[in-house]
């Protein structure tokens, strides 16, 4: 059941799935730029975050705000957020965010509001975090307040992420509660998009690689000689995922240690301020371009 954190009822009709979307029928190329690769504990990467179609951010980890300068995203073309889990390492952002949407709204009369959705305690710990950052008295938060809408779910909710493709969400296997995502064409002819966040192999995993996304955004933190598995390691994905999607889904490793190489084409290393162009037109092939010049 899909629960807005009030406990109202979210989707009672398609216009409340998200007021900002339109809800279009006809899929749409989708674009996916990476703004960080990195996990928890990595070599110096920007964090793991990556916005599709200029408007669907996902995640918000502590270095967010820098990472959309350096991708030179606006803030006022988001207007829905997802977060997969509620580790720091994709929230803690989320006091920056807010603080940052509520000075732009204030020298700027820009009214961009935010549909926040993740899992249970979202609300809770995103107004913590931001009393914790700012203070309960900075105004910050009564914007927060007036301008975010935070939606909590489950697996069985189903989120209007972003328009022309309908949304489904799996639960992993991690520390806490945790959903990866899949978008598949509206128009039915099959999985476009799918983010598997942090997570162990597990039956969630293999169906969702069952499905065939033509691209696969993927946790590759693990190592098989990690003394307590947390994260999915690139020889699992060669042994059990390649095998099952053959060659008509790209995986793109994210969450990283480090950057990898890959002797395999389908397999690939996400790099900050990289561009992957999933045509709706099932004809084209994804595209994936070179990393573009950060800006500083």
């Amino acid at each position: 059941m899909f629960l807005i954190s009030r406990n109202v009822p979210l989707f009672i009709c398609p216009s409340e799935q998200n007021p900002k979307k339109k809800m279009k029928t006809q899929s749409i190329d989708l674009t996916i730029k990476i703004l960080g690769n990195g996990g928890a504990i990595n070599k110096g990467l920007p964090y793991n975050s990556f916005i599709i179609n200029d408007s669907l951010l996902c995640e918000l980890p502590p270095d967010i705000m820098l990472s959309l300068h350096r991708n030179k995203v606006h803030l006022s073309l988001i207007d829905t957020i997802y977060i997969s889990h509620l580790h720091g390492d994709h929230i803690f952002g989320l006091p920056f965010l807010v603080l940052s949407a509520f000075f732009n709204s204030e020298r700027t009369g820009d009214k961009s509001s935010f549909s926040l959705i993740g899992p249970n305690g979202l609300e809770e710990l995103a107004h913590n975090l931001v009393i914790s950052a700012f203070t309960k008295s900075h105004p910050c938060l009564s914007w927060m307040q007036k301008f975010c809408r935070f939606f909590e779910t489950d697996a069985s909710g189903t989120p209007n992420l972003t328009d022309g493709y309908e949304t489904s969400l799996f639960k992993l296997d991690h520390m806490m509660e945790t959903f990866g995502f899949l978008l598949a064409d509206s128009s039915g002819k099959g999985a476009s998009f799918a983010y598997i966040a942090d997570t162990l192999w597990c039956e969630s995993v293999l169906s969702v690689i069952e499905k065939k996304p033509r691209l696969v955004l993927i946790d590759l933190n693990g190592s098989l000689d990690d003394l307590k598995p947390v994260h999915l390691s690139m020889a699992e994905l060669i042994e059990k995922g390649i095998p099952v999607a053959g060659n008509q889904s790209t995986f793109l490793g994210t969450h990283l240690r480090e950057p990898f190489s890959s002797e395999l084409p389908q397999i690939v290393c996400a790099e900050p301020g990289m561009t992957v162009v999933v045509p709706s037109d099932k004809k084209k092939s994804v595209a994936i371009g070179p990393p573009a010049k950060q800006f500083c």
